[in-house]
C-alpha cells in the first residue's frame, strides 16, 4: 500500500506476487496494439519478439508525427521563399581589412623610397597568396559538396539516407528538394561533420608562412577571412556558407570590433555560461 509507511500495513507478499503475475492486470497484461505474435515466435530465437498492433485505428503518435512533419515542412518552405526574396547586401565591416591592406599595400608600392616599396611588394607577394589559398580551398570545398549531392541523388533512388526534403507533399519521403537531387543539409549528421572538418583544416593550414612571413599569424587569419567573404561575393554574388563554414570565428570578431561593441571571455568562462538543454 502507498501509505504503509503511515498506517503500518503491509501487503501479503503471496498475495502480490498473485496480482503482479495477472495477465488481466498484471505486469504480464500486454496491450492490444502490443500483441506477440506466438505463431512467429514459435519459430525464432527466444530473443527476438514481434510486436503488431491489430487494432485498425490509426496509432496517436503517428498522427502526431505526420502532422509535426507536414507543418515543419511548411514553415522550412515559407522561411525559405522569405529569404530567398530579401535583397543581399554586402557587409562592409567584413571587407574593410582586406581592402585597407590592399590600400596600404598600394601607398607602400607608390612610395619614392625603395625601403618602403620593397616591403610593399613583399606585403602584396603575401597577399596574392593569400588569395590563392582562398580561391583553392573555395574550389575544393564546391568539389567536395558536389560530390556529396551526387552520392545523396544516387543513395536517394535506391531507398538509402533518405528524408523529408522541404516543400515536398504531406507524407513523402523522398528526400528531394524542389530543385532536384539530394541536398547537403538532408546528409547524415557524421557526414557532413567530416566534410567541414576537412574543409576548415585546408583553410587555416594556408598559406605556408614562408609566403606570407611578413604578416603575424593572427594577421593572415584577419586577412584570409575577409578575403574569403571578398572573394564569395565576387564569385557567386556571396549569400554562400563557405566563409562561415571556414572562418565564422574571425568573421564574427571583424564585425564585433568594428563596432566596438563586444567583451572577449575565455573558452572555460564560455562553457560556464552557456546554457545546457535538459
Amino acid at each position: 500500500m502507498l501509505d504503509g509507511a503511515k498506517t503500518g500495513k503491509t501487503l501479503l507478499q503471496d498475495k502480490y506476487s498473485q496480482d503482479r503475475n495477472n495477465e488481466t492486470y498484471g505486469t504480464r497484461y500486454t496491450p492490444p496494439w502490443k500483441e506477440i505474435d506466438r505463431d512467429y515466435n514459435a519459430v525464432q530465437p527466444t530473443s527476438s519478439i514481434l510486436l503488431s498492433r491489430q487494432d485498425p485505428r490509426p496509432f496517436v503518435m503517428d498522427v502526431l508525427c505526420e502532422a509535426t512533419e507536414y507543418h515543419k515542412d511548411d514553415c522550412l518552405r515559407r522561411l525559405e521563399e522569405r529569404f530567398n526574396s530579401l535583397p543581399k547586401v554586402k557587409d562592409i565591416d567584413l571587407i574593410t581589412p582586406w581592402e585597407d591592406a590592399e590600400a596600404r599595400t598600394n601607398e607602400m608600392l607608390s612610395s619614392p623610397e625603395d625601403n618602403i616599396r620593397i616591403i610593399g611588394e613583399a606585403h602584396k607577394s603575401a597577399m596574392n597568396a593569400i588569395k590563392a589559398h582562398v580561391v583553392r580551398v573555395y574550389d575544393f570545398s564546391a568539389e567536395r559538396l558536389s560530390s556529396m549531392r551526387n552520392v545523396g541523388t544516387r543513395a536517394s533512388t535506391g531507398g538509402v539516407g533518405v528524408g523529408v526534403g522541404v516543400g515536398t507533399s504531406r507524407g513523402s519521403k523522398s528526400g528531394k528538394r524542389g530543385r532536384g537531387g539530394a541536398d547537403f543539409s538532408h546528409r547524415g549528421i557524421e557526414s557532413r561533420q567530416d566534410i567541414l572538418r576537412r574543409v576548415s583544416r585546408e583553410f587555416v593550414d594556408g598559406p605556408p608562412k614562408e609566403e606570407s612571413f611578413v604578416f603575424s599569424q593572427k594577421e593572415v587569419a584577419r586577412l584570409r577571412a575577409s578575403y574569403a567573404y571578398v572573394y564569395d561575393w565576387a564569385k557567386r554574388g556571396g549569400g554562400t556558407r563557405f566563409p562561415w563554414n571556414v572562418a565564422l570565428d574571425e568573421l564574427g570578431e571583424i564585425k564585433l570590433r568594428a563596432h566596438k561593441y563586444f567583451k572577449p571571455i575565455s573558452r572555460g568562462f564560455y562553457e560556464k555560461m552557456s546554457i545546457r538543454k535538459v
